[in-house]
């Protein structure tokens, strides 16, 4: 496998994917996740045309959402799962791709919009590959995750902005510093700290449906994304995390977060997730009010599940 991006590949390269290796398959992802972070950042710096979607004032989309939207079509053909497209597609289609051999697609061109308009560093581009229900290799790229917090926030040159790639694939989650969105160093194993820090990931759709009881000895910390919020666990500044996103939203870090020994656990019951990913989601492909829990072993889950309460009956 290449660890420097090669090439930009041309859209006649939308091969039949059902015979590509897993190694193929991730040095497509990386080149796409390279490309979509120079992309934003150069898209940023130049300056944003910020919209909402459907007058929702938390919904952000920007220019830069679609063009890395096209750009996954244009790398990897039909079988792609993303936001911005994911309507058209259906929920049907996706069950359907999903569950044959062939490689499909899930993906977020870019996440964390939000702090991505507004100069904030928790965004950046996902994309899984899957097979027979579940995502078994991705990269994720935050192109603008590395700031100085001890100075005042200050404009930094797209070329100049440090961030982080995470990949995972065949049971291994590696990582690899960037600069202007292309790693500045090869891919390196990922050893997660196992020093607890208290807090666990609390995503803003978390706190519109449920309660965490700090008494119990969990912090929630939330960065305004789904990719900030596996970049802090898969570096070990969160000891666990919640979903209750889309689809786009968790099944690129699972490859990632199970490589390094996490799983998903049903709150309130604790059961495990089902063989099908898409069978979390609902017609919307968004998990509706189940929430899930992202733990290490079943204790840590146990743990986790008594400190929370559903907001309405708290």
């Amino acid at each position: 496998m290449d660890d420097e991006a090669g090439p930009m590949p041309k859209a006649a390269d939308q091969q039949d994917t059902s015979a590509e290796d897993v190694s193929a398959i991730v040095d497509r992802m990386l080149r796409l996740a390279e490309d979509s972070g120079a992309l934003a950042l150069a898209k940023r710096e130049r300056g944003l045309r910020i919209t909402h979607k459907g007058g929702d004032l938390g919904q952000t989309l920007t220019e830069t959402d679609l063009e890395i939207s096209a750009l996954l079509h244009e790398r990897f053909g039909p079988r792609v799962i993303e936001e911005e497209t994911a309507e058209d597609l259906g929920r049907e289609r996706a069950a359907t791709l999903l569950a044959e051999a062939d490689w499909t697609f899930i993906a977020d061109p870019v996440d964390g919009t939000k702090p991505y308009a507004g100069g904030l560093p928790g965004w950046g581009t996902m994309i899984a590959a899957c097979r027979r229900g579940q995502p078994l290799a991705s990269v994720c790229i935050l192109p603008g995750w590395v700031e100085a917090r001890d100075e005042l926030p200050t404009p930094v040159a797209a070329a100049d902005q440090r961030g982080l790639l995470l990949a995972a694939w065949d049971g291994t989650a590696y990582w690899a510093p960037t600069r202007g969105g292309r790693r500045s160093q090869p891919l390196q194993a990922l050893v997660r700290s196992t020093r607890p820090t208290f807090h666990v990931g609390w995503l803003s759709v978390a706190t519109q449906l449920f309660n965490l009881d700090r008494t119990q000895g969990f912090y929630p910390w939330c960065e305004s994304s789904s990719v900030a919020d596996l970049a802090l666990l898969a570096t070990g500044r969160l000891d666990a995390s919640t979903a209750c996103g889309k689809i786009w939203d968790v099944a690129p870090g699972l490859p990632i977060l199970r490589a390094l020994g996490f799983d998903l656990y049903r709150w309130p019951d604790l059961a495990p997730g089902p063989a099908a990913l898409i069978d979390v989601f609902d017609a919307n492909l968004f998990a509706g009010d189940t929430l899930w829990l992202i733990c290490r072993d079943m204790p840590q889950a146990e743990a986790l599940r008594r400190a929370i309460r559903r907001a309405d009956q708290s």
